[in-house]
This record gives C-alpha cells, structure tokens and sequence, in this order.
C-alpha cells in the first residue's frame, strides 16, 4: 500500500477554483496543511473560496486570470513565487463543459472555447510552471481529465476531443520527463460524471447515478498524495474501459446504447441531426 505524502507548507496552485471540484480540492489541500493558490475566470465566486479558507485560517491568494492568456499566467505566476513561493503541486481544473454535435455549424465557436480551456489552458499553465519545477527537480503536475478522455461520447464532441487531449498530453509529458530523469510527478484523473454543477446534471442522460462531489475530490487527493500516475473514480472502469477497447464495433455500440451517456440536445444540435438521419434510428 502507497503511503500518502505530507503537503504541509507546500504551495498548490488549482485552477476552476471558484466552484465544484475545484472549491472543494482548495479546501481539501488547505486542511493537510498546504498554502493555497485560486485560480479562476469568475472572480466572485473565486474570491468566495478565498475567503472559506481565510475563516479557516489558512494561507491563500486569489488570482481572477483567464488561463488561455499566457501574459496574465505569467504576470500571475510572479506574484505567487514573490507572496508564497514556488509552486509546488499544480492541478489543473478548470474545464468548458458544453454539449454540441459535431456537424452543427451553429456551434463553432463554443467548439474554439472548449479547446482553447481545456487543452491550450492546461498547455499554458504547465508550460509556465514546469521549468521552474525542472530547476528545483521537484514538483507534481495534476491534470482533471475525464473518463470521456478513454471512450468518446456523442452530443460532446469537442468536450471529448479536448479530454482526449489533455490525457494525451500528460502522456507524452511523462516521456519527456522519463528522458530527463527528472523527478517531477504527473497525476492524470478521469472521473465519471459528478454531481458538482446542477446546469450540467439536470441535461445528462446517464445509465448510473452521478458520483457524489465529496467522494471524487477525495479520491482526487487521495491518488495525487499517493503520486498516482493516472486513474479513473471509480477505479473499477479503467479495467472495463481497457475492455470495451477490444470489443466488436456493433458490439461497442450496443454498451453505449447501455451503458454511456449523452446531453439533451439543444434545438440547433437536434435540427441538425434531423437534417442528416437516415433510418428510424431514434434521436
């Protein structure tokens, strides 16, 4: 059995800290001890989290940043090293979660802010991060990916495309950094869905119950302390995603009938799959 490492006096910068997940892992990493950085676009409710830390009496600042622009990460970047120190342990959070069909042209522009925060966001903070975790030889990087990262799901294509990424790209960082001997960690976590935004629950239609926001930051937690290279919650599906891998193509689609998930289309989204169907295949 791992055991779990101390993250006392460290430095942890969580992005999407304004809600969610993200809220309760700041909180989560404040009470083992660590010094808290939030991060995110919605400064009142990032400042809401700030403050529950502060009436605990622990260590935070708040950044309100937009994590696609690089200037403003590193401007933020220099201000947490000159307040705290350096970063010790980055998760990286914040993500778009919005439903669309790939072909409807309607949604272009979300399908650009869904890429631009989940993979090129996380692509931006690492980049910025990292060099100063390689100089130190020390540091863990966390990416929230998604179980979405391991089978795609229609009605979130560009929410799946940008989870795949991100995994994808933990992956090929952990080569480099196997080439560099470095001793940097990286933690990818792909939970099913959770209960941590009521807009989002209330338009999914999913074969089981949504995972309980408590149970996926502690389990989250959990496997960064214990330097867990990737997972999913509950751990159970990475074995029976390994297996829906090999099965028949018919047959993949009969467990997704069962098995997956999918977003109440929008009328544009349902238009346009009017527009293409062929058969009597239900919608």
């Amino acid at each position: 059995m791992k055991t779990r490492k101390d993250v006392r006096g460290q430095v942890v910068l969580i992005t999407g800290s304004a809600r969610g997940l993200g809220r309760e892992l700041c909180l989560a990493f404040h009470r083992l001890g660590a010094s808290i950085v939030c991060v995110d676009i919605d400064e009142e409710g990032n400042e809401m989290t700030a403050e529950m830390i502060r009436g605990q009496g622990g260590t935070v600042r708040a950044f309100t940043l937009d994590i696609t622009n690089r200037e403003k990460i590193a401007s933020m970047h220099e201000a947490v090293k000159r307040d705290l120190g350096p970063v010790d342990i980055l998760v990286n959070n914040a993500a778009v979660v919005k439903p669309n069909i790939y072909v409807n042209s309607e949604t272009d522009e979300l399908v650009r802010k869904i890429i631009d925060v989940n993979i090129l966001g996380q692509f931006w903070m690492n980049k910025e991060i990292l060099p100063s975790m390689l100089n130190r030889n020390s540091g863990h990087i966390v990416s929230i990916s998604s179980l979405i990262s391991m089978v795609g799901t229609h009605s979130l294509s560009a929410y799946t495309a940008s989870k795949w990424g991100v995994t994808g790209m933990m992956e090929a960082l952990d080569q480099e950094l196997n080439m560099l001997n470095s001793k940097v960690v990286l933690t990818t976590v792909c939970p099913y869905f959770m209960d941590s935004n009521e807009d989002i629950t209330r338009n999914i239609s999913i074969s089981f119950p949504v995972i309980p926001l408590n149970v996926i930051c502690n389990s989250t937690v959990d496997g960064i302390l214990k330097n867990k290279k990737m997972f999913t919650i509950p751990g159970f599906l990475f074995l029976a995603m390994m297996f829906y891998k090999i099965l028949p193509s018919k047959l993949q689609y009969q467990m997704q009938k069962l098995l997956g998930a999918s977003y109440n289309y929008c009328k544009s989204d349902y238009d346009t799959l009017k527009k293409y169907q062929r058969g009597t295949t239900s919608l």
